[in-house]
């Protein structure tokens, strides 16, 4: 019972919600617009059950807001009967259309500079009897997207070494930002490949686009031959070498082998020579005895 008690409330209370004057529709919280161009807020609101907008509206302002919630200017208000009044200096700047009977309002702001990025806000008045209407909004201008990476333009790298291109970008809506390789777009702000071969040296583009416009910028990439020392190394007549390094073992084998050669026919000379001194004189030694036999 205690349940089905409080479900009823809810009910009901939900109910008295959707019976009570409130704003139902309007523009988003920030309102991005284009520099001399125009821009238009709309808003649409409901009364009591019943009600029409001369028995229940005093007056619709708009204007520019103020924290923590109320109109600091009003630009242009309407009427209980539909008369517009619109602030001195401001008629060809703010214009209005609206219709009374589905409680309907819009407001134009013209020639838009930076001097119109402002907070703007809805006023309904409904009377002291009850809280007014209201709503906010924050129109800024587009602002063009500019990349503002410091990437070098030219990024040399050896095979197997590690790239990684971070593209940033500024503006107003904030740019997506896209690396191009080789026709291929890859939509993130950081391109990544963890080790480099020969394929992947050439040109690439970063490109940041919104309604705005769009920005590029080019980085070449060169990659190199040659593998990079490991952690596990042998030593070898001084020099510290890969394990897996074919080309450095096959160095080291031909170095030894004409050092070895080289030795063997050094040994070999040493030894003919010595042969051939000991050969001559030897023979020196057996010529014939010249005395006399008593």
């Amino acid at each position: 019972m205690l349940l089905l008690y409080v479900i009823m409330n809810l009910c009901i209370s939900a109910s008295h919600q959707q019976q009570r004057p409130r704003i139902v529709s309007g523009p988003s919280h920030l309102v991005i617009g284009k520099k001399h161009g125009n821009i238009t807020f709309d808003w649409t609101f409901k009364l009591l059950p019943g009600r029409t907008w001369i028995e229940s509206v005093e007056d619709v302002a708009f204007g520019l807001w103020k924290a923590p919630g109320y109109l600091k200017t009003k630009l242009m208000v309407i009427g209980k009967y539909g008369k517009v009044i619109t602030r001195q200096n401001y008629g060809n700047k703010i214009s209005c259309t609206f219709n009374i009977s589905v409680l309907q309002v819009a407001f134009t702001v013209h020639n838009l500079s930076t001097g119109d990025e402002n907070d703007y806000g809805l006023h309904i008045e409904l009377g002291l009897a009850r809280n007014p209407l209201k709503d906010v909004v924050a129109l800024r201008l587009e602002d063009p997207p500019k990349i503002v990476s410091s990437l070098e333009r030219n990024i040399s790298l050896r095979a197997g070494e590690r790239l990684e291109l971070n593209c940033r970008a500024t503006g107003l809506p904030t740019p997506q930002v896209t690396w191009i390789r080789s026709g291929r777009g890859f939509k993130n702000h950081t391109l990544v490949v963890n080790q480099v071969n020969k394929k992947d040296s050439g040109l690439y583009l970063c490109k940041a686009y919104s309604p705005a416009g769009e920005d590029s910028m080019k980085i070449f990439v060169r990659v190199e031959d040659g593998d990079k020392p490991t952690q596990a190394t042998v030593s070898a007549f001084g020099a510290t070498l890969s394990q897996d390094n074919s080309h450095a073992w096959i160095s080291i084998l031909l170095l030894a082998g004409s050092t070895l050669l080289l030795a063997s026919i050094t040994l070999a000379l040493i030894f003919y020579y010595r042969r051939r001194r000991l050969r001559k004189d030897f023979s020196y030694s057996l010529q014939p005895d010249t005395g006399t036999t008593v």
